[in-house]
């Protein structure tokens, strides 16, 4: 299935199954309410989802992601990323991303000044499904509930100037377009093993084009290492890095500008769009 966030006809949040000819309500306002519900509850939603009685057709779609979520992204997870920025981790890295910086599909992404250095990054994102502490590698699976994309927007200029800087340069507003949807963990096979393609176009052209399968450290492997220490709780969502081609790693280097669409996407789990516009 596929869970959007959307607004109703009185602008209040709601959670639906995306369907052919529109959106089926599951009469749930939040996403982390969906997921604890359980499987009986996504057991419901599958059976009315096959005949649905009442569609609806929202106006404005939302990041299908709960208030109370907290983002977890990997970093130098591609080869293909590391070689194009010089970076040798020897573990698995991951930083976290503002609320604030949240956006849905089709929400424009805001570029602060206008010398600001603003890339993409394309990354495929795991929904957690209950409390995660101390996972194998062997049972990650479980516990993710769905899938998801983010665009890992980032201000390459904040880092070049103090490389310490990451929260700044990965957390302006609106540089976190999530969405458009979560595909629940039933429709989708393991990405390592069943590689899909992950890709960004920018007004249509791509800069990012490769597959899942070239992870350094797979999705079970990051899970594994992140709850060591960390408790992952359901709505959370993580990110498995992004590949090679971004614009600091071109040459000569490419930055979004006011007018660019920039599209990020995986194969069999969906593509998110946003504009690009001026915030100054």
């Amino acid at each position: 299935m596929k869970i959007v966030a959307y607004e109703d006809d009185w602008r209040r949040p709601a959670i639906g199954i995306r369907l052919e000819g529109g959106v089926l309500p599951t009469g749930h306002t939040d996403l982390t309410a969906l997921i604890t519900a359980g499987p009986r509850e996504l057991d419901r939603l599958r059976q009315s989802s096959e005949s649905p009685d009442q569609l609806v057709h929202p106006a404005r779609f939302a990041a299908p992601i709960s208030p109370t979520s907290t983002l977890l992204l990997a970093g130098g997870n591609y080869a293909g990323h590391l070689a194009e920025t010089g970076l040798h981790p020897t573990e698995p890295v991951f930083f976290s991303k503002l609320r604030s910086a949240v956006i849905g599909p089709d929400e424009p992404i805001r570029i602060p000044t206008p010398e600001t250095h603003t890339d993409w990054e394309a990354e495929l994102c795991v929904v957690i499904g209950k409390p995660a502490y101390r996972v194998p590698a062997e049972r990650a699976y479980e516990y993710v509930f769905g899938y998801t994309m983010i665009n890992d927007v980032s201000a390459r200029d904040v880092m070049d100037r103090e490389p310490m800087q990451v929260m700044l340069s990965k957390c302006a507003d609106t540089f976190c377009p999530l969405g458009p949807h979560i595909v629940t963990a039933d429709e989708v096979p393991d990405v390592n093993e069943h590689p899909l393609e992950i890709s960004t176009t920018v007004n249509g052209v791509y800069k990012q084009r490769t597959t899942t399968d070239t992870m350094i450290h797979s999705i079970p492997t990051l899970l594994e290492f992140l709850t060591r220490s960390v408790t992952l709780q359901p709505g959370d969502v993580v990110s498995s890095g992004t590949p090679g081609g971004t614009g600091v790693g071109r040459r000569p280097q490419e930055f979004l500008r006011p007018g660019d669409t920039v599209t990020v996407g995986v194969a069999g789990i969906g593509y998110l769009s946003n504009p690009v516009v001026a915030g100054w």
